[in-house]
């Protein structure tokens, strides 16, 4: 069962009017079933009407075999685009030379 997050409201007065004051990112350290790795993106939040500032999740993205983003009730998964593997070719004959 996922929670839904709901928009960015003050928890003192209940006012919708938030700004971000600053933000930073939290990366998973482990993939999920999918093999995505999640980066949540926290931020200071201070309300406009009381002043109030708290610290929460502004929104939430999974990297990975296709790129998630999360804000509020919103989800999009935006396709990551194809990429062919990188081929390094080695001789050995010049290996042992050196």
């Amino acid at each position: 069962m996922k929670k839904e997050k709901k928009t960015l409201v003050c928890s003192k007065c209940g006012s919708n009017s938030v700004d971000v004051v600053k933000t930073w990112n939290l990366i998973s350290p482990l993939p999920d079933r999918e093999g995505r790795i999640t980066v949540t993106i926290m931020g200071v939040l201070k309300c406009k009407k009381c002043g109030y500032s708290w610290k929460s999740v502004v929104s939430k993205l999974k990297v990975g075999t296709g790129i998630e983003v999360e804000e509020g009730k919103k989800k999009k998964v935006i396709p990551e685009e194809e990429r062919k593997p990188r081929e390094i070719i080695i001789d050995l004959d010049e290996i042992k030379e050196e």
